[in-house]
């Protein structure tokens, strides 16, 4: 069927040609194709498209044939209609297409029966996307087994509101005409109480199949054997929507593999043996705008994209909640994006927003939440075991998580359950679809799940079990976090942190490279586990949990999270009155600081925090804002007041007997030095450095070091000294897996060829720093490719060899 706009057809075509033209012209709208689009997949003008979609010309076969290949859409039936128009004597000799030679292969057809009946709904006007899908499943259902008797199962999963039965009855309408005998649908209610009984669905299809009502068995399995003696021979299209279980499906399923089967279900239906499994996801972000935009119009979209923006980050890609947005500014034209957009912004309130007549976001995860184990009332049973975690309350609890993704680590500890029981209960949030299973080791819960979560986690829960819960997984934060940082190879000292962590469930890493992977995978949680401490007012675990996170993102220069992190730390201590603490949380915030041209902040919280020391009489802390102090100075053009604070520095470290952190106060003054050109007298202050940092293994100090002593050299003009020294400075940077510091490292070795007249060499180091800075700085790898384009081009020409 076409739609409206499409202009009448020129009376002289034939009926079959009509048909040929009414469907292309379906196949366009279903696709929401301009002709411009048509040209560009087919490489046929658009002029073209527009004569033959108006009956102007004939669609060739060729034209025909890419357009179906570009869509990935089945065109037998298309194809035969336009085979019956070609010459009789061309059309007996062409070679048949791929679909005509799949349709050979299909069993021998019984006479149709009396009845054929065409039960699928109607597909949804908005329909979008989806087409890798809907490739997938017209594939698997079209395509005929090597096997009698083995029928193709399609089983579409996934949460509420991911649009699993639109795109069950789109895939059905698409694969249709292959199935000439009819399509049995059937919503089997799984979301309900009670869904519906395999007979019950069996007897009203056998009606529909035009059994008298006094030959119907009684009997469940005297119905399902004379639904397939129905069937035998046939080629029928049997959808079954919302399944509960794969129990109630089997009785369900024909006995001829001419016919298939296309189920689907909120559960995984992992006991549905021979089915392909096709789990659904969220929409794309293009997809997602495309379905309001088809729905509100081009006009209001393109004029609020900010607003839009938002709106689509509330619906989170979910076809549900973008109907129900679309919907709701559909019928309010008067309305802007942005009012929509500020209630789905807050989230206490985002699924009251969500609801529209009678489609609800809520009501779609009701549904799978309330199958599971112990989402009813409370029982006498549960009361006798009141630490039996269920499904249900794992579901809730995980709603309180702070960050998006988790491991099952994580959740033992939210739920206070053994890392196996964890593991069994997200399992079943899994298989329920409650939950989804992202890798090997991580689970995410959908936006609007997770809002939905914690909405029933403030029904269920009481403020103190959720604010337990809460403190149980940031303290087990802490104790993972110094787990990692004692393993990684950075600068570590062993803060005592028993009194607040959680070692349960224990975790350890076999490697440096383990413990920084975890960290990566874990870096958006850092940040909002510290923000969960704050908000709770855990003063310890908040400054804690700053001190043993700090030299990750230093060393991954994550320099905003630092900041924040950092001044978390430090409101923390300011709150409980911890001024010992003040020191060390206020001298994290300098670097970052500088590294985002902050410098008089840098100076500020510096002078701020060597005074507290000084008070104190914290000789360790005093160095290390001394220090600070002096770079942030440095920085910022002021090195003569930089440099009495870095002696201060290095006097306060000599007096504490630190040997590690007196070279490191050694090698910053080294380098202050060298930045202000003063390089004579870096090298005994860079020297003394190497001495002291060899016989520790740290091998990002030690990149450092080499770093200052080679740059000191080489502006000496000592350059084979410069070029062993800076080359040992990138291999440790690199055994240290700092990118960023080892490309910089990278960058003064090629300068150091360069000034050696080594420009090929210079090149090449050049190109990789680039491509280090590539993972941490872009401006900065724009930068030194240039460089390298210079060096190319300062290298002298190849000559030849001559005999």
């Amino acid at each position: 069927m076409t739609l409206p706009y499409w202009t009448a057809l020129p009376e002289a075509l034939s009926s079959t040609q009509k048909q040929v033209i009414g469907e292309l012209r379906a196949l366009k709208d279903a696709h929401r194709l301009s002709f411009q689009e048509m040209g560009r997949l087919t490489h046929y003008s658009r002029a073209s498209w527009e004569r033959w979609l108006n009956g102007k010309r004939p669609v060739t076969r060729e034209a025909l044939e890419s357009l179906i290949a570009a869509l990935g859409a089945d065109g037998t039936r298309l194809l035969q209609l336009l085979g019956d128009l070609e010459p009789s004597a061309a059309h007996a000799n062409r070679q048949p297409a791929a679909a005509d030679t799949a349709a050979s292969r299909a069993p021998a057809l019984a006479p149709a029966p009396a009845v054929s009946p065409a039960q699928l709904p109607a597909v949804v006007t908005d329909f979008t996307g989806r087409r890798a899908q809907l490739r997938e499943l017209a594939e698997l259902l079209t395509g005929n087994s090597a096997f009698p008797g083995q029928v193709p199962i399609a089983a579409v999963t996934g949460p509420g509101g991911l649009g699993k039965t639109a795109l069950a009855v789109r895939a059905g309408h698409l694969v249709a005409h292959h199935f000439p005998d009819g399509q049995l649908y059937t919503d089997l209610g799984g979301a309900d109480p009670t869904p519906q009984s395999a007979a019950d669905v069996l007897g009203g299809w056998l009606r529909a199949l035009g059994e008298a009502a006094g030959s119907i068995p009684s009997r469940p399995e005297e119905l399902a054997a004379r639904f397939r003696t129905l069937l035998a021979g046939r080629r029928m299209l049997v959808v079954l929507d919302n399944a509960a279980s794969a129990a109630q499906i089997r009785p369900l399923i024909p006995g001829t593999n001419g016919c298939a089967v296309l189920v689907t279900a909120r559960t995984r239906l992992s006991d549905l043996l021979g089915a392909h499994h096709l789990p659904l996801t969220a929409l794309d972000e293009g997809e997602a705008r495309q379905l309001l935009t088809t729905v509100i119009g081009e006009r209001r979209t393109t004029a609020e994209p900010e607003a839009l923006q938002r709106v689509l980050a509330g619906c989170a890609g979910l076809p549900l909640a973008l109907r129900i947005a679309a919907a709701r500014l559909a019928h309010r034209t008067a309305w802007k994006i942005a009012t929509l957009a500020d209630r789905l912004d807050d989230e206490r309130h985002r699924l009251d927003e969500l609801a529209v007549g009678d489609l609800a976001i809520r009501a779609a995860f009701q549904a799978a939440y309330r199958a599971l184990p112990g989402s009813g009332p409370r029982t006498a049973e549960h009361d006798a075991k009141p630490t039996e975690v269920s499904a249900a309350q794992a579901f809730r609890l995980l709603g309180l998580f702070p960050g998006t993704r988790f491991t099952a680590h994580a959740a033992a500890a939210l739920l206070d359950v053994s890392l196996r029981r964890a593991e069994d209960l997200l399992d079943a949030l899994v298989e329920a679809h409650l939950l989804e299973a992202d890798s090997t080791d991580r689970y995410r819960l959908h936006d609007l799940l997770r809002t939905y979560a914690a909405e029933l986690a403030h029904q269920a829960e009481t403020g103190t079990q959720r604010r337990t819960a809460r403190e149980r997984v940031t303290a087990w934060y802490l104790y993972a976090c110094q787990q990692t940082q004692r393993d990684t190879g950075q600068e570590y000292v062993a803060f005592d942190i028993g009194a607040v962590a959680r070692p349960e469930p224990a975790i350890s890493f076999a490697d440096r490279d383990t413990a920084l992977a975890w960290l990566d995978a874990e870096q958006p949680n850092l940040l909002a586990v510290t923000r969960l401490t704050a908000d709770l007012n855990l003063g310890p675990i908040t400054w804690l949990l700053s001190r043993h996170v700090l030299n990750y993102y230093l060393l991954r220069a994550l320099w905003r999270d630092a900041v924040e992190m950092s001044q978390l730390a430090v409101a923390a201590a300011r709150t409980h009155g911890a001024t010992e603490v003040l020191p060390r949380a206020l001298a994290g915030i300098s670097m970052p600081y500088a590294k985002l041209g902050l410098l008089d902040e840098a100076v500020q919280v510096c002078r701020e925090a060597f005074e507290i020391a000084e008070q104190l009489k914290l000789t360790r802390d005093a160095g290390y804002s001394a220090l600070l102090l002096a770079d942030a100075l440095g920085h910022n053009g002021r090195f003569e007041e930089a440099e009495p604070w870095y002696h201060q520095g290095i006097e306060r470290y000599r007096t504490a007997g630190s040997s590690h952190e007196l070279s490191r106060a050694l090698n910053n003054t080294a380098w202050a030095f060298v930045e202000a050109g003063r390089y004579q007298a870096a090298l005994p202050l860079a020297i003394e450095s190497l001495e002291l940092i060899r016989t520790t293994g740290n091998h990002l100090a030690l990149g450092g070091t080499l770093d200052t002593l080679g740059i000191a050299y080489r502006e000496l003009g000592r350059l084979d000294e410069a070029l062993d020294t800076l080359h040992a400075a990138v291999d440790a940077y690199d055994k240290a897996d700092s990118r960023f510091l080892g490309a910089d490292a990278l960058d003064h070795y090629a300068d150091t060829l360069a000034t050696a007249h080594r420009h090929k060499e210079a090149q090449a180091a050049w190109n990789k720093a680039a491509h280090w800075f590539d993972t941490t700085d872009q401006p900065r790898a724009t930068t030194i490719r240039a460089k390298a384009r210079q060096a190319a081009a300062t290298s002298p020409p190849r000559h030849p060899a001559t005999s």
